[in-house]
């Protein structure tokens, strides 16, 4: 053999040596995240407050709310029980990525999140309404867009790192806006006048207007800020099949109107309260 062709040899083996420690990195990667799962009997899921997706029982620290039912059903097929892992909306990606918890609740699909997440499929719709109480003089009937709100003198609530806050900060250039941790701390900032708007999903603001009907109304903003599908968030390393496993359970749940059935159960709970 020449020396030309040793060193074509050589260089094909090197380049086939590479690509083997590639794909071996790679491999070592993906999770098997339902046999680990199961190995541990818990499902570890990522929770913040939004009812009534999720709702934290100020008196016990439990939780509850629809999507952590949805999540209790699929723990049970799989043969686990499901361990809620409390955060914050502006924590809810980055302790998923650190392995904090194995699935993160009530994540709104964007493009931005999808870049360092895995989404399950969309179990509902979110739509951000703007909340407000009909008794402040600073709002009137015919703010009916976004740039109407966004006035000197505006104050608007959002939760931070929720996609409220993701969506509406951009297009803010006159309003001012503070950031919370919660649903509950937004409410408050309506009621204690802090903020004169609080921006979140439509169907947190119709628990609050259902339960205050004296002074609390929504504004749906048109055109709309924004419309996404709401989901279940996974590492990057979790494979496909893995993921599928979770959508097909979810597909079915969907179908059936068994999510829809929650949801309006969560929504009678809080109102009954």
């Amino acid at each position: 053999m020449s020396f030309m062709s040793k060193m074509k040899s050589f260089a094909a083996v090197t380049a086939l040596s590479a690509a083997a420690l590639t794909q071996s990195a790679v491999a070592q990667e993906r999770e098997d995240l339902w046999t680990d799962v199961q190995e541990r009997g818990t499902l570890r899921v990522g929770v913040a407050e939004a009812p009534p997706l999720l709702v934290r029982d100020p008196k016990t620290g439990e939780w509850s709310g629809y999507f952590l039912d949805v999540m209790n059903g699929f723990a049970e097929s799989i043969d686990v029980t499901i361990e809620p892992v409390e955060t914050t909306w502006g924590n809810m990606v980055a302790g998923l990525q650190a392995g904090k918890w194995d699935i993160s609740s009530a994540l709104n699909r964007k493009p931005q999140r999808a870049l360092a997440v895995n989404y399950s499929i969309p179990i509902w719709s979110y739509e951000i309404g703007l909340l407000y109480d009909t008794r402040n003089p600073k709002i009137t009937a015919d703010m009916t867009s976004l740039p109407d709100f966004d006035k000197e003198g505006i104050t608007i609530a959002v939760m931070q790192g929720a996609a409220g806050d993701l969506s509406i900060t951009p297009q803010i250039k006159n309003a001012k806006i503070i950031r919370l941790d919660g649903a509950n701390e937004g409410r408050l900032a309506i009621i204690a006048k802090r903020a004169d708007v609080f921006a979140t999903d439509s169907d947190i603001h119709r628990i609050t207007i259902l339960q205050n009907p004296d002074w609390a109304a929504q504004t749906l903003p048109d055109p709309a800020i924004a419309k996404q599908g709401i989901a279940f968030g996974l590492r990057k390393s979790v494979p496909l099949e893995d993921i599928q496993v979770l959508d097909i359970y979810l597909e079915e749940q969907v179908a059936t109107g068994n999510v829809q059935r929650l949801y309006q159960a969560a929504v009678d709970k809080m109102t009954a309260e």
